[in-house]
């Protein structure tokens, strides 16, 4: 399963804030196929990078059976 719990992605300019991604919730059962759509620049790669991390989220969760991947070491 895959989890979202409140993620945000803020990114910071010199000149001003872009939300690409406000509070999202999100449960994706094992085996489901969803996929996401939106306009240009909606932020709909930066909610997927953050599913394998390529991307933390500026606050809150993402968790893949359990484990919250932020908390991961490279190891894991």
């Amino acid at each position: 399963m895959i989890e979202l719990k409140e993620v945000v992605k803020e990114y910071r300019t010199k000149n001003k804030e872009v939300l690409a991604v406000d509070h999202v919730n999100l449960s994706i059962r094992a085996g489901s196929i969803y996929g996401v759509i939106g306009f240009s620049g909606a932020g709909k790669s930066t909610l997927i990078r953050m599913f394998n991390h390529l991307e933390a989220p500026t606050s809150g969760e993402v968790i893949i059976d359990g484990d919250h991947i932020g908390q991961l070491s490279k190891m894991d």
